[in-house]
């Protein structure tokens, strides 16, 4: 099949849920031809804290799942609406989307995954082809559905010494792993700075721990961050990808801590549990890049610095910085057009590289 060249917008939420990226990029699924525009929006504080209702209610709630997917939805078309405005202004037109949705559920061994973000709705509003559902595809075809974005960090970081390592530190931390003759390695390392955010919140109201500033006024304590660490998962050999409700009953252990000692033991578990991945790669990395809001708290990245080789963040190093997320899920749906892989054996499990997602055309 002839490739071919594609205008592309990308829409990311992380699981963090600290901001929708958008970027409008094209490209033809190997390479990366130009960057038209990226975007950045913060979600409304009503949007937050229904998300957070949702995240920490014990119990399948419909009629929530429902009422938030609507809301979800309307934010993603207003937001888009509004970048599509801007890009057609430059007399650029825009091919399709690529969606990737808020993750609400995710459940690989139940080959359960639901995001927030109605697709039909997203194509319709927009008068654009969707491509969406990439974890649910890759799912299906066997895989853990996460990471699926290790053929886009191949190709940005392809002129760079290797091996090296891209961790994003999101809700999830993901990890990709880039070896000297092209070799990928990928997994979810686990549900970190979600973890942290929500007793953040819990104990504050506030979305994160702004700049690491409450963890480094306080003292982390060895033995929960022991007790933490142990958490099987964490042990358990890749592939692999995070259930993030498994990990919630954690800050059970770190329940009798205070704030600020809460929110530096759970600050040290996020940077410990990136630092024992290394038992899982054959070829330790010469260089970690580190991507996604956590790369803001100066505490988790100076732990991170005393404890892994060349540290930095993309910001220093890549030749785009402002939101890859969604620049990688428009980069997949190119690679899904032109039936290119975007899932390994290596990164998700799946059996063969794997082509995977789903089309929505408007009506």
């Amino acid at each position: 099949m002839q490739l071919k060249n594609h205008i592309i917008l990308g829409i990311y939420s992380d699981s963090a849920a600290q901001a929708l990226e958008m970027a409008v990029i094209e490209t033809d699924g190997l390479d990366i031809q130009k960057i038209h525009q990226t975007a950045i929006r913060p979600y409304p504080h009503e949007l937050l804290e229904q998300l957070h209702t949702y995240v920490t209610n014990k119990k399948w709630d419909q009629n929530l799942f429902n009422t938030l997917n609507h809301d979800m939805t309307q934010f993603f078309i207003q937001e888009s609406l509004e970048l599509i405005q801007q890009i057609q202004a430059q007399n650029i037109q825009i091919d399709l989307v690529g969606l990737s949705g808020h993750p609400a559920l995710h459940d690989p061994q139940q080959k359960l995954h639901l995001n927030f973000g109605d697709a039909t709705q997203i194509a319709n509003a927009l008068k654009k082809p969707v491509v969406h559902h990439f974890m649910k595809e890759d799912i299906n075809a066997g895989g853990t559905g996460s990471p699926l974005l290790a053929t886009f960090w191949a190709t940005l970081c392809q002129k760079m010494e290797k091996p090296l390592a891209i961790v994003g530190l999101g809700g999830v931390t993901h990890m990709v792993a880039i070896g000297n003759v092209g070799e990928i390695i990928g997994f979810d390392v686990g549900a970190s700075l979600a973890l942290l955010d929500n007793w953040v919140y819990q104990h504050t109201g506030q979305e994160l721990d702004f700049n690491g500033i409450l963890a480094a006024k306080g003292k982390v304590d060895e033995r929960v961050l022991k007790k933490l660490l142990s958490f099987p998962y964490l042990t358990q050999k890749p592939p692999k990808s995070v259930r993030r409700a498994d990990f919630f009953p954690m800050l059970e252990q770190v329940a009798g801590l205070s704030t600020e000692d809460g929110a530096a033991t759970l600050t040290a578990f996020t940077a410990q549990s990136i630092v024992q991945t290394q038992q899982f790669l054959p070829i330790k990395p010469l260089q970690w890049i580190f991507i996604g809001g956590g790369t803001y708290n100066a505490t988790l990245m100076l732990q991170l610095a005393q404890a892994l080789p060349n540290t930095t963040t993309a910001q220093k190093v890549l030749p785009y910085t402002q939101a890859l997320n969604a620049m990688g899920f428009a980069f997949i749906t190119a690679r899904y057009l032109m039936g290119l892989p975007i899932s390994l054996p290596t990164t998700t499990g799946v059996k063969e590289p794997f082509a995977g997602g789903e089309l929505t055309n408007p009506e």
